[in-house]
């Protein structure tokens, strides 16, 4: 067995180093991959100025300057499906500036199972397009990426997860919705409480509805009752002042689709919220020897920078690199040759669109690190040499939020 000892200072709440250090000890055979031992801290570059308003938020979540509610839009592709990734960077987050709650849940989706940051469970009824899906009718996509139209008794339901702090409880749901009518009714229940039944407002717009749980709450359950059917695009769980962060997953998705959120949807989100913060995890789905494809997927990421810079003028872009991806050659896995021209895509991107990044690539170890990662006790990525374990997205969370924190720190 191999034991290695560390001296560590542990945080306080407000990150200042405590006065002892703490021993701690890993204990595992010779042959383990330790978890501190795989990636390396690497610095955002690029263009660190246009993070500045984000930065200024984040001076008055920790000065506690009024009630402030800031959000941070984690878009992805299945690399972040599950909450992977998000959970650990909305936990370091919230531990540093405030805030409980796992932000922005969408009505339907696909990885209820891999989430344990939040039981996620909903009624066979609901009708549903996403970026990801046909939109025959042309409906309206939230910020998320998807919208939902219930039928008659339709229901979702959200229950904390135990994991984490930041996902543990929530004071107040946020449901974002539109076409509603005066006669559109639904009903929400906390916990094992009383149902309450509500109106809708009236109106094409993107309205709100704030439910008050009136303490800390572990579960709501919200069914459309009656009347006009409404387009329902997301409940947020949080508890007041702080920073939130989103997860918005779309597998086998570039990135380049946000694009078909459309304008006037987004407008109105940036009248209801405090968009500070985009990061686009993207990827995992660009992959062709042809140079000709990465410059059409460069220009494409550019029209989506553009997209949303034009509703939400003062927010901050984080672009993160690709990650190692490995393919199998005779009996050693190596980088897929199609990681270093993506890489190279993603940096012009950047450079064009004036906006920071983080190479997780080099994060990881750089060429051929991805089978460190796989091979790791516990594993910190999947066989499919592509995707992280929930303690291989920790570590990621980790070394991201070391780079946005000492960006922030150093301006």
């Amino acid at each position: 067995m191999l034991r290695i000892t560390f001296l560590i200072l542990l945080f306080t709440h407000n990150f200042a180093f405590a006065s002892e250090p703490v021993k701690i000890e890993f204990v595992g055979p010779k042959n383990d991959v330790l978890y501190f031992s795989l990636g390396k801290d690497e610095p955002l570059t690029g263009n660190l100025e246009q993070l500045e308003y984000f930065f200024e938020q984040l001076d008055r979540l920790k000065n506690k300057d009024g009630n402030l509610v800031l959000r941070i839009a984690h878009f992805g592709d299945s690399l972040i499906q599950g909450d992977v990734i998000s959970e650990y960077l909305r936990e370091y987050f919230q531990t540093r500036f405030g805030g409980q709650g796992v932000g922005m849940m969408q009505i339907i989706a696909n990885d209820i199972r891999m989430r344990t940051t939040t039981r996620h469970s909903y009624s066979d009824d609901w009708d549903y397009v996403s970026v990801i899906t046909r939109n025959p009718d042309n409906l309206p996509i939230g910020i998320s990426g998807s919208v939902a139209i219930p039928n008659k008794n339709s229901w979702v339901k959200y229950e904390t997860g135990r994991e984490l702090k930041s996902a543990s409880s929530f004071k107040y749901a946020r449901l974002f919705y539109s076409n509603a009518a005066s006669n559109s009714v639904i009903e929400y229940t906390i916990d094992n409480g009383s149902p309450v039944r509500v109106s809708l407002k009236e109106g094409n717009n993107v309205q709100e509805m704030i439910i008050d749980a009136k303490g800390d709450a572990n579960s709501i359950l919200i069914k459309f009752i009656e009347g006009k059917r409404p387009y329902i695009y997301g409940v947020s769980l949080e508890s007041g002042s702080g920073i939130y962060l989103d997860n918005f997953p779309m597998p086998g998705n570039s990135g380049v689709s946000l694009t078909d959120i459309p304008e006037e949807i987004l407008r109105d989100y940036a009248k209801l919220t405090n968009y500070g913060l985009i990061i686009l995890t993207y990827g995992a789905n660009v992959n062709s020897p042809n140079k000709a494809i990465y410059k059409l997927y460069k220009n494409k990421m550019l029209k989506v920078i553009e997209h949303f810079r034009k509703v939400f003028p003062k927010i901050g872009f984080i672009l993160v690199g690709v990650g190692d991806k490995t393919m199998k050659r005779g009996g050693r896995f190596i980088t897929n040759p199609d990681v270093p021209l993506l890489l190279n895509a993603q940096k012009q991107i950047v450079s064009d669109g004036k906006i920071a990044f983080w190479n997780l690539w080099e994060a990881m170890g750089g060429e051929n690190s991805m089978e460190d990662w796989v091979n790791a006790n516990p594993p910190m990525a999947l066989k499919d040499y592509s995707h992280f374990t929930k303690i291989g997205g920790k570590r990621v969370a980790e070394l991201l939020f070391n780079a946005i924190m000492k960006a922030y720190s150093s301006r």
